[in-house]
Protein backbone atom coordinates (compact mmCIF):
# COMPACT_ATOMS: atom_id res chain seq x y z
CA UNK A 1 0.00 0.00 0.00
CA UNK A 2 2.83 2.36 0.87
CA UNK A 3 4.47 1.70 -2.50
CA UNK A 4 1.19 2.38 -4.27
CA UNK A 5 0.77 5.66 -2.34
CA UNK A 6 4.33 6.67 -3.21
CA UNK A 7 3.71 5.91 -6.87
CA UNK A 8 0.54 8.03 -6.81
CA UNK A 9 2.35 10.93 -5.15
CA UNK A 10 5.15 10.64 -7.67
CA UNK A 11 2.71 10.67 -10.59
CA UNK A 12 0.91 13.67 -9.12
CA UNK A 13 4.14 15.62 -8.68
CA UNK A 14 5.22 14.77 -12.21
CA UNK A 15 1.90 15.92 -13.65
CA UNK A 16 2.08 19.17 -11.67
CA UNK A 17 5.64 19.74 -12.88
CA UNK A 18 4.66 19.09 -16.51
CA UNK A 19 1.68 21.41 -16.14
CA UNK A 20 3.86 24.18 -14.67
CA UNK A 21 6.41 23.80 -17.46
CA UNK A 22 3.63 23.92 -20.05
CA UNK A 23 2.22 27.10 -18.49
CA UNK A 24 5.70 28.68 -18.48
CA UNK A 25 6.18 27.77 -22.13
CA UNK A 26 2.80 29.29 -23.04
CA UNK A 27 3.61 32.41 -21.02
CA UNK A 28 6.98 32.77 -22.75
CA UNK A 29 5.39 32.34 -26.18
CA UNK A 30 2.84 35.03 -25.37
CA UNK A 31 5.65 37.26 -24.12
CA UNK A 32 7.47 36.85 -27.44
CA UNK A 33 4.34 37.88 -29.35
CA UNK A 34 3.90 40.97 -27.15
CA UNK A 35 7.58 41.89 -27.58
CA UNK A 36 7.33 41.64 -31.37
CA UNK A 37 4.22 43.83 -31.46
CA UNK A 38 5.88 46.44 -29.22
CA UNK A 39 9.14 46.70 -31.13
CA UNK A 40 7.58 46.63 -34.58
CA UNK A 41 5.38 49.53 -33.48
CA UNK A 42 8.34 51.49 -32.13
CA UNK A 43 10.34 50.74 -35.26
CA UNK A 44 7.96 52.78 -37.40
CA UNK A 45 7.61 55.66 -34.92
CA UNK A 46 9.84 58.12 -36.85
CA UNK A 47 7.46 58.18 -39.80
CA UNK A 48 4.58 59.33 -37.59
CA UNK A 49 6.57 62.01 -35.74
CA UNK A 50 7.90 63.47 -38.99
CA UNK A 51 4.33 64.51 -39.85
CA UNK A 52 4.47 66.68 -36.71
CA UNK A 53 7.92 68.21 -37.23
CA UNK A 54 6.35 71.69 -37.37
CA UNK A 55 5.09 71.28 -33.79
CA UNK A 56 7.52 71.94 -30.87
CA UNK A 57 8.84 68.74 -29.26
CA UNK A 58 7.56 69.67 -25.80
CA UNK A 59 4.07 70.20 -27.20
CA UNK A 60 4.07 66.80 -28.90
CA UNK A 61 5.21 65.29 -25.62
CA UNK A 62 2.32 66.87 -23.73
CA UNK A 63 -0.24 65.56 -26.22
CA UNK A 64 1.29 62.07 -26.04
CA UNK A 65 0.71 62.12 -22.29
CA UNK A 66 -2.84 63.48 -22.43
CA UNK A 67 -4.20 61.31 -25.21
CA UNK A 68 -2.41 58.19 -23.99
CA UNK A 69 -4.27 58.63 -20.68
CA UNK A 70 -7.57 58.98 -22.53
CA UNK A 71 -6.77 55.89 -24.61
CA UNK A 72 -5.89 53.78 -21.53
CA UNK A 73 -9.02 54.93 -19.72
CA UNK A 74 -11.24 53.94 -22.65
CA UNK A 75 -9.63 50.49 -22.79
CA UNK A 76 -10.05 49.99 -19.04
CA UNK A 77 -13.70 50.99 -19.28
CA UNK A 78 -14.24 48.45 -22.06
CA UNK A 79 -12.46 45.80 -20.00
CA UNK A 80 -13.75 46.53 -16.48
CA UNK A 81 -16.75 48.82 -17.05
CA UNK A 82 -15.08 51.34 -14.78
CA UNK A 83 -13.12 54.54 -15.34
CA UNK A 84 -11.54 54.58 -11.87
CA UNK A 85 -7.77 54.81 -12.46
CA UNK A 86 -5.42 52.21 -11.00
CA UNK A 87 -3.68 53.55 -7.89
CA UNK A 88 -0.86 51.58 -6.17
CA UNK A 89 -1.66 50.89 -2.52
CA UNK A 90 1.91 50.02 -1.55
CA UNK A 91 4.15 53.05 -1.00
CA UNK A 92 7.20 51.43 -2.64
CA UNK A 93 5.22 50.46 -5.72
CA UNK A 94 3.71 53.96 -5.92
CA UNK A 95 7.13 55.65 -5.81
CA UNK A 96 8.60 53.13 -8.24
CA UNK A 97 5.88 53.59 -10.87
CA UNK A 98 6.00 57.37 -10.40
CA UNK A 99 9.74 57.31 -11.04
CA UNK A 100 9.11 55.17 -14.11
CA UNK A 101 6.64 57.76 -15.41
CA UNK A 102 9.18 60.58 -15.02
CA UNK A 103 11.90 58.54 -16.75
CA UNK A 104 9.55 57.66 -19.58
CA UNK A 105 8.57 61.31 -20.11
CA UNK A 106 12.26 62.25 -20.44
CA UNK A 107 12.82 59.40 -22.87
CA UNK A 108 9.86 60.49 -25.02
CA UNK A 109 11.04 64.10 -25.16
CA UNK A 110 14.60 63.27 -26.23
CA UNK A 111 13.37 60.81 -28.85
CA UNK A 112 10.91 63.28 -30.40
CA UNK A 113 13.65 65.93 -30.42
CA UNK A 114 16.06 63.51 -32.15
CA UNK A 115 13.57 62.54 -34.87
CA UNK A 116 12.49 66.09 -35.68
CA UNK A 117 16.08 67.40 -35.67
CA UNK A 118 17.13 64.80 -38.29
CA UNK A 119 19.00 62.53 -35.88
CA UNK A 120 17.01 59.33 -36.39
CA UNK A 121 20.15 57.26 -36.95
CA UNK A 122 21.64 58.40 -33.62
CA UNK A 123 18.36 57.69 -31.85
CA UNK A 124 18.41 54.20 -33.37
CA UNK A 125 21.93 53.79 -31.94
CA UNK A 126 20.43 54.47 -28.51
CA UNK A 127 18.03 51.60 -28.90
CA UNK A 128 20.86 49.38 -30.16
CA UNK A 129 22.77 50.15 -26.96
CA UNK A 130 19.61 49.57 -24.92
CA UNK A 131 19.76 45.72 -25.14
CA UNK A 132 23.35 45.78 -23.88
CA UNK A 133 22.26 47.78 -20.85
CA UNK A 134 19.35 45.36 -20.35
CA UNK A 135 21.70 42.40 -20.53
CA UNK A 136 24.03 43.99 -17.97
CA UNK A 137 21.11 44.64 -15.62
CA UNK A 138 19.78 41.11 -16.12
CA UNK A 139 23.14 39.49 -15.40
CA UNK A 140 24.49 41.68 -12.59
CA UNK A 141 21.32 42.70 -10.74
CA UNK A 142 18.75 40.01 -11.53
CA UNK A 143 21.32 37.15 -11.54
CA UNK A 144 20.22 35.87 -14.94
CA UNK A 145 22.59 33.74 -17.02
CA UNK A 146 23.59 33.81 -20.69
CA UNK A 147 24.26 30.90 -23.02
CA UNK A 148 27.48 30.81 -25.09
CA UNK A 149 25.79 32.12 -28.29
CA UNK A 150 24.28 34.95 -26.27
CA UNK A 151 27.68 35.87 -24.81
CA UNK A 152 29.17 35.91 -28.32
CA UNK A 153 26.24 38.00 -29.55
CA UNK A 154 26.79 40.46 -26.70
CA UNK A 155 30.44 40.81 -27.70
CA UNK A 156 29.54 41.39 -31.36
CA UNK A 157 26.94 44.02 -30.46
CA UNK A 158 29.38 45.78 -28.13
CA UNK A 159 32.01 45.99 -30.88
CA UNK A 160 29.38 47.37 -33.26
CA UNK A 161 28.30 50.06 -30.82
CA UNK A 162 31.93 51.08 -30.18
CA UNK A 163 32.59 51.38 -33.94
CA UNK A 164 29.51 53.57 -34.42
CA UNK A 165 30.42 55.73 -31.43
CA UNK A 166 33.97 56.19 -32.79
CA UNK A 167 32.58 57.18 -36.19
CA UNK A 168 30.34 59.79 -34.55
CA UNK A 169 33.44 61.65 -33.36
CA UNK A 170 31.69 62.82 -30.20
CA UNK A 171 29.85 61.42 -27.23
CA UNK A 172 26.45 60.28 -28.53
CA UNK A 173 24.49 61.77 -25.64
CA UNK A 174 21.10 61.22 -27.30
CA UNK A 175 21.82 57.52 -27.81
CA UNK A 176 23.18 57.04 -24.28
CA UNK A 177 20.25 58.81 -22.65
CA UNK A 178 17.68 56.82 -24.62
CA UNK A 179 19.44 53.54 -23.85
CA UNK A 180 19.91 54.02 -20.12
CA UNK A 181 16.55 55.64 -19.44
CA UNK A 182 14.54 52.96 -21.21
CA UNK A 183 16.50 50.15 -19.57
CA UNK A 184 15.72 51.57 -16.13
CA UNK A 185 12.08 51.92 -17.15
CA UNK A 186 12.03 48.29 -18.29
CA UNK A 187 13.53 47.16 -14.98
CA UNK A 188 10.83 49.03 -13.07
CA UNK A 189 8.20 47.23 -15.17
CA UNK A 190 9.90 43.91 -14.50
CA UNK A 191 9.94 44.41 -10.72
CA UNK A 192 6.36 45.68 -10.48
CA UNK A 193 3.94 42.93 -11.59
CA UNK A 194 1.05 45.22 -12.52
CA UNK A 195 -0.85 44.71 -15.78
CA UNK A 196 0.47 46.83 -18.63
CA UNK A 197 -2.83 48.63 -19.09
CA UNK A 198 -3.24 49.62 -15.44
CA UNK A 199 0.37 50.63 -14.82
CA UNK A 200 0.54 52.65 -18.03
CA UNK A 201 -2.70 54.44 -17.16
CA UNK A 202 -1.24 55.37 -13.78
CA UNK A 203 1.97 56.64 -15.39
CA UNK A 204 0.11 58.83 -17.85
CA UNK A 205 -2.23 60.08 -15.11
CA UNK A 206 0.77 61.08 -13.00
CA UNK A 207 2.11 63.13 -15.93
CA UNK A 208 -1.19 64.75 -16.96
CA UNK A 209 -0.87 67.74 -14.55
CA UNK A 210 2.57 68.59 -15.95
CA UNK A 211 1.34 68.26 -19.53
CA UNK A 212 -1.66 70.54 -18.88
CA UNK A 213 0.55 73.08 -17.11
CA UNK A 214 3.05 73.20 -19.99
CA UNK A 215 0.34 73.58 -22.63
CA UNK A 216 -1.36 76.31 -20.58
CA UNK A 217 1.89 78.24 -20.19
CA UNK A 218 2.54 78.01 -23.93
CA UNK A 219 -1.04 78.91 -24.78
CA UNK A 220 -0.93 76.37 -27.59
CA UNK A 221 -3.06 73.25 -27.71
CA UNK A 222 -3.05 71.88 -31.24
CA UNK A 223 0.17 73.11 -32.81
CA UNK A 224 -1.02 76.65 -33.60
CA UNK A 225 -2.07 79.85 -31.91
CA UNK A 226 -4.91 80.62 -32.26
CA UNK A 227 -6.66 77.46 -33.50
CA UNK A 228 -8.57 78.14 -36.79
CA UNK A 229 -11.06 75.29 -37.23
CA UNK A 230 -11.42 75.96 -40.97
CA UNK A 231 -7.71 75.37 -41.58
CA UNK A 232 -7.30 71.84 -43.01
CA UNK A 233 -3.59 71.76 -42.09
CA UNK A 234 -4.38 72.62 -38.49
CA UNK A 235 -7.16 70.03 -38.38
CA UNK A 236 -4.73 67.37 -39.64
CA UNK A 237 -2.23 68.40 -36.98
CA UNK A 238 -4.89 68.15 -34.28
CA UNK A 239 -5.90 64.66 -35.42
CA UNK A 240 -2.26 63.53 -35.49
CA UNK A 241 -1.70 64.85 -31.96
CA UNK A 242 -4.79 63.01 -30.70
CA UNK A 243 -3.69 59.86 -32.54
CA UNK A 244 -0.34 60.08 -30.74
CA UNK A 245 -2.13 58.71 -27.69
CA UNK A 246 -2.99 55.47 -29.48
CA UNK A 247 0.38 54.88 -31.10
CA UNK A 248 2.02 55.72 -27.76
CA UNK A 249 -0.26 53.53 -25.70
CA UNK A 250 -0.39 50.27 -27.62
CA UNK A 251 3.37 49.50 -27.79
CA UNK A 252 3.78 50.38 -24.10
CA UNK A 253 1.00 47.97 -23.14
CA UNK A 254 2.61 45.25 -25.24
CA UNK A 255 6.04 46.02 -23.72
CA UNK A 256 4.77 45.87 -20.14
CA UNK A 257 3.10 42.51 -20.78
CA UNK A 258 6.24 41.16 -22.47
CA UNK A 259 8.49 42.32 -19.60
CA UNK A 260 6.48 40.28 -17.11
CA UNK A 261 6.48 37.09 -19.22
CA UNK A 262 10.07 36.68 -20.36
CA UNK A 263 13.61 36.93 -18.92
CA UNK A 264 15.01 40.44 -18.94
CA UNK A 265 18.06 39.49 -21.04
CA UNK A 266 15.83 37.91 -23.72
CA UNK A 267 13.67 41.01 -23.85
CA UNK A 268 16.87 42.94 -24.47
CA UNK A 269 17.67 41.04 -27.64
CA UNK A 270 14.22 41.72 -29.10
CA UNK A 271 15.07 45.39 -28.87
CA UNK A 272 17.30 45.10 -31.92
CA UNK A 273 14.13 45.05 -34.06
CA UNK A 274 12.99 48.63 -33.45
CA UNK A 275 16.33 50.42 -34.00
CA UNK A 276 16.98 48.39 -37.16
CA UNK A 277 13.69 49.64 -38.60
CA UNK A 278 14.43 53.17 -37.36
CA UNK A 279 17.88 53.01 -38.94
CA UNK A 280 16.47 52.01 -42.32
CA UNK A 281 13.82 54.73 -42.05
CA UNK A 282 16.44 57.38 -41.33
CA UNK A 283 18.79 56.32 -44.14
CA UNK A 284 16.45 55.24 -46.93
CA UNK A 285 13.34 57.33 -46.28
CA UNK A 286 14.75 60.55 -44.80
CA UNK A 287 18.24 60.44 -46.45
CA UNK A 288 20.34 60.79 -43.30
CA UNK A 289 24.10 60.38 -43.79
CA UNK A 290 25.54 56.86 -43.47
CA UNK A 291 29.33 56.49 -43.54
CA UNK A 292 31.06 53.18 -44.45
CA UNK A 293 32.49 52.82 -40.93
CA UNK A 294 29.10 53.35 -39.31
CA UNK A 295 27.65 50.73 -41.64
CA UNK A 296 30.32 48.26 -40.45
CA UNK A 297 29.21 48.93 -36.88
CA UNK A 298 25.60 48.23 -37.72
CA UNK A 299 26.63 44.99 -39.49
CA UNK A 300 28.21 43.78 -36.24
CA UNK A 301 25.00 44.55 -34.39
CA UNK A 302 22.81 42.80 -36.96
CA UNK A 303 25.12 39.77 -36.79
CA UNK A 304 24.52 39.67 -33.04
CA UNK A 305 20.78 39.72 -33.55
CA UNK A 306 21.00 37.01 -36.19
CA UNK A 307 22.99 34.77 -33.83
CA UNK A 308 20.36 35.08 -31.15
CA UNK A 309 17.61 34.17 -33.59
CA UNK A 310 19.60 31.20 -34.93
CA UNK A 311 20.64 29.92 -31.50
CA UNK A 312 17.85 30.75 -29.03
CA UNK A 313 18.22 29.83 -25.39
CA UNK A 314 16.53 26.57 -24.51
CA UNK A 315 14.52 26.68 -21.28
Amino acid sequence: MKNLANIRRGCYRSSVKIQNETEKAKDLKLGVIYALLAYLGWGFFPIYWKFLKHVPSVEILCHRVLWAFVFYTILIYIKNKSVVPYWPKEWKKFVSLLAGAAILMGNWFVYIYAVNSNQIVESSLGYFINPLVNIAIGVFFLKETLSLPQRIATGLATVGVLIISFDQGHLPWIALFLAISFSIYGLIKKLNPVSGLESNQFESLALVPFALALLSVQGRWFGVEPFPLNDSTTTTTALLLVGAGVITGLPLIFFAEAAQRMPFYLLGFFQFIAPSLQFMTGVFLFSEVMTPLKLVGFLFIWAAGGLIIAKPRRT
